[in-house]
């Protein structure tokens, strides 16, 4: 018996003895930590970084504003095929950013005004 019980024993009657129930509540084990990158791909050479850190663990938001359309699909072959691979999710968050998320990440998302009259994301 540990010291809150056996206090609680002491300062309490009989009676209240019985409603008197130990703490079996939710308890923190470990604090989670993630990081989270930021990136705007300029070629394809920048996207192996990406996936490396995909890999590891670690979120990534791309924003696909500083390449064209072939480099684009391009970029988001490679990284859809890892996060397949190491079982990742893929958020759509606007026309120009992705969020690549590891598989210990649930993304949950509020739905938006409907859009209308926008671009296909792949060109």
């Amino acid at each position: 018996m540990d010291l809150k019980n056996t206090a609680l024993k002491f300062f309490t009657s009989a009676e209240e003895e019985e409603h008197v129930e130990e703490y079996a509540g939710p308890r923190l084990v470990k604090t989670g930590h993630l990081n989270i990158m930021v990136r705007t791909p300029k070629c394809f050479i920048d996207v192996r970084e990406y996936a490396d850190s995909l890999m590891s663990g670690s979120a990534i938001l791309v924003s696909f504003e500083a390449v064209d359309a072939p480099l684009r699909n391009r970029i988001f072959d490679y990284l859809n095929g890892v996060s397949y691979i190491v079982n990742a999710s893929v958020s759509f968050i606007s026309d120009d950013l992705l969020l690549y998320a590891p598989e210990q990440v649930e993304v949950n998302k509020e739905r938006g005004a409907k859009r209308t009259g926008v671009r296909s994301w792949l060109g």
